[in-house]
């Protein structure tokens, strides 16, 4: 396998949130490549398919500044310091809908943008759901909504399903390639 090996790394910008990385990289071919960008996210993010007993799932409205418009998706988030994957994603789905799950299971992860960024997506689906209270992320969740899997399909036929974390949450259960998370 070829070798790429930083050479030298300046941080260009630092937050809680993300890190910007100025890097030199020795290339394959022998070249250096001089200030090459990375977007460092210290934290990895959860994303969870609520799937209900009657095989249902569950979506959040949410209005999402960067883009400048609403969009359904999954509930998702951040781990918090310390979290482990399936801790985030019960804390993710009680903040923004209101539902614990009896049942969370690890489906995979990924990386929705490696050629410029080290951030890591876990996909988890969450059963045996129960209704506890109202969503109490109100920043986040504009109302909640059951589609069927028909109704999510379509959806992503016609571009509704924007948000990328969803939409390979989605078509990763949908497809049951991960496991026989749907019965379809």
């Amino acid at each position: 396998m070829p070798s790429w090996e930083i050479l030298s790394r300046r941080t260009v910008y630092d937050s809680d949130w993300v890190r910007v990385q100025q890097l030199d990289i020795s290339l394959p071919d022998g070249n250096v490549g001089h200030g090459w960008h990375l977007i460092d996210y210290p934290r990895q993010a959860a994303g969870i398919v609520p799937i209900g007993d009657d095989g249902r799932i569950l979506m959040i409205r949410q209005y999402r500044f960067t883009t400048g418009q609403e969009s359904w998706e999954t509930p998702g988030g951040r781990f918090e310091a310390d979290e482990s994957g399936v801790q985030a994603a019960h804390r993710e789905l009680r903040e923004e809908t209101g539902y614990d799950a009896g049942k969370i299971e690890f489906v995979g992860k990924f990386f929705p943008s490696c050629g410029s960024s080290n951030q890591v997506f876990n996909v988890f689906v969450a059963r045996d759901l129960k209704h506890v209270s109202h969503a109490t992320d109100a920043n986040e969740t504009i109302s909640l909504r059951w589609f069927t899997p028909a109704e999510i399909r379509g959806m992503i036929q016609r571009n509704e399903v924007v948000e990328g974390m969803t939409l390979t949450a989605l078509l990763w259960v949908l497809s049951n390639s991960a496991g026989d998370f749907l019965e379809i």
